[in-house]
C-alpha cells in the first residue's frame, strides 16, 4: 500500500469571513482546497474539534464554529477526490470525551463521520485533557458501524519512541480490540542532539514505534505507523528542512508507512522569520508555497 500524504489544517486560520451573504458565520479558506488539489495531497486532516465553554463539540472550542462549521472546506476536498479526515483534541483545549457521555461520543463520531464523508477520525492526545477510557468505548462502536473507517491516534515521541502515557492509550485502545495507526508527533524534541537532524530524528521515532507495537501484539508492522513533522521552524528552534522531509518520505515509501501527516498546510509557505508562524514556515531556505507538500508527494511515490 502506498504511503498517504495528508498533512493537517488549522481549519480556523485565514478563515473567511467576508461571504456573509453565503455563509454567515464565515468558513474555512477555499484557498486550502485548492492548494490540496494543486500540490496533489491525498488529502487533509482537519483540526481539531474539541469542547467549547457550553460544553459542545465545536472548532477550536469556539461556540461561532459548530461541528459543521467546516464542512465547506470538506466538501471541496471530498468532490475533488481528496481524504478528509477529521482531528479531535490537540495541544490547547479540553477534548469533548472530558464532558461527553460514551453515548454522546458515539452519536458526535458517527455524525462527523456521515456529515464530512470522513475516511477517517484523528485522536491527537497530547495534553492530558482527554478521557480515553470513554474514547475507546465509542470508538468499538463506531468501527464495528464503520468498518473502513480508519482510527489514527497523534502521540508525542521522542526519536527512542512513545513516552508511558502514549503507551497507555496504545494498550487501551488494543483492549477494545480496535484497529488503528499510532502517529509520531515528530517534533520538538529539546534535544541539541538532533537539532540539526530532524529528519532521521523522525525516522527513528517511526522505527521505535514500530518495535513498541510489535512489543505489544500488534500486527501490521508499519502499516500501523504514521509520522506527522512540524515543518519548517520547531518551537524547541530547530528546523525540520526539505532534506529532512526527503528523508522521512524516503524511509516511509520504503517501510510502507501508513501516512505522513505535517504540521501545517497552513504554514507551507516561505518566510525568514525567527519565530514560529501560523502561516509560514520560517524556514529561508524554502522559495515557494507547497514546496514541503510537493517534496512529501514526489518523494514518497516516486
Amino acid at each position: 500500500m502506498k504511503t498517504l500524504i495528508t498533512p493537517y489544517i488549522d481549519v480556523t486560520i485565514n478563515a473567511l469571513w467576508s461571504d456573509w451573504q453565503n455563509y454567515p458565520q464565515g468558513r474555512p479558506n477555499p484557498l486550502y482546497s485548492q492548494e490540496a488539489i494543486d500540490w496533489n495531497v491525498d488529502g487533509l486532516i482537519l483540526a481539531f474539534i474539541t469542547l467549547s465553554p457550553s460544553k459542545k463539540p465545536c472548532w477550536a472550542a469556539q461556540d461561532a464554529m459548530p461541528l459543521d462549521w467546516a464542512l465547506p472546506l470538506a466538501n471541496d476536498l471530498y468532490s475533488a477526490g481528496r481524504k478528509v479526515i477529521v482531528s479531535f483534541g490537540g495541544a490547547s483545549n479540553n477534548d469533548i470525551s472530558m464532558a461527553l457521555s460514551v453515548e454522546e461520543l458515539i452519536a458526535t463520531y458517527q455524525e462527523t463521520i456521515d456529515r464530512y464523508h470522513a475516511s477517517g477520525l484523528d485522536f491527537d492526545l497530547e495534553n492530558g485533557l482527554y478521557n480515553i477510557k470513554s474514547i475507546c468505548e465509542a470508538l468499538k462502536v463506531i468501527q464495528q458501524r464503520n468498518p473502513d473507517i480508519s482510527l489514527s491516534f497523534t502521540l508525542p515521541t521522542l526519536p527512542s519512541g512513545l513516552t508511558g502515557t502514549g503507551l497507555n492509550i496504545v494498550q487501551q485502545a488494543i483492549a477494545a480490540n480496535l484497529r488503528f495507526v499510532i502517529n509520531g508527533m515528530a517534533m520538538d524534541y529539546y534535544d541539541p542532539n538532533y537539532k540539526d537532524h530532524m529528519g532521521r530524528a523522525a525516522t527513528e521515532a517511526a522505527t521505535s514505534i514500530n518495535n513498541q507495537l510489535a512489543s505489544l501484539g500488534v500486527k501490521g508492522g508499519y502499516q500501523c505507523v504514521a509520522v506527522t513533522p512540524m515543518i519548517g521552524l520547531n518551537d524547541d528552534l530547530s528546523i525540520f528542512t526539505l532534506d529532512d522531509a526527503n528523508t522521512v518520505a524516503a524511509f516511509a515509501k520504503m517501510n510502507d508507512v501508513a501516512f505522513i501527516g505535517m504540521w501545517d498546510f497552513n504554514r507551507d509557505n516561505p518566510s525568514s522569520y525567527g519565530y514560529v508562524d501560523l502561516t509560514t514556515s520560517s524556514n529561508p531556505e524554502q522559495t515557494h508555497s507547497g514546496q514541503y507538500s510537493m517534496c512529501l508527494v514526489s518523494h514518497a511515490r516516486s
